[in-house]
């Protein structure tokens, strides 16, 4: 048999470390193997890419609410959102002028981002009705 090495109570013999090193080996095969595999499923990815007209949403959203004779009295928009229309306006005024997230940009595919407008309206219908994200893809097609 192996020889004994006493440590802090406990007697290890040459058998465990020798079936510790063993664990190790395979502890370490086992993580090259699937940091390979997550190689090979990384490389061959791609984003599925929906198309989300941003402009013509842009539109619908003004249309509907915020032009001279919107498709939606005031009654309505504030039932929706909780608000009235000029205090809604105040806000997103407010929150463009003082939080870069909120200004209209160019995303990293130099791509022109949403609106100000747009992103306020999604925050405060998420806000007022206390649902998912997801409820308002189909309106607002906020989802990158």
């Amino acid at each position: 048999m192996g020889s004994c090495v006493r440590s802090s109570n406990r007697v290890d013999s040459d058998d465990d470390v020798l079936s510790n090193d063993s664990s190790l080996i395979l502890f370490n095969n086992r993580i090259d193997k699937l940091e390979d595999e997550d190689t090979v499923n990384t490389a061959t990815y791609k984003k599925q890419f929906t198309w989300r007209d941003r402009e013509r949403n842009q539109d619908v959203l003004a249309d509907d609410y915020f032009v001279d004779d919107p498709k939606y009295n005031e009654d309505i928009f504030r039932q929706r959102l909780r608000m009235s229309k000029w205090l809604f306006l105040k806000i997103v005024e407010d929150l463009e002028k003082h939080y870069e997230w909120f200004q209209e940009g160019y995303g990293g595919r130099m791509k022109k981002g949403f609106t100000p407008l747009q992103k306020v309206t999604s925050t405060v219908k998420k806000l007022a009705a206390g649902n998912l994200s997801d409820e308002y893809d189909v309106y607002l097609q906020l989802r990158s």
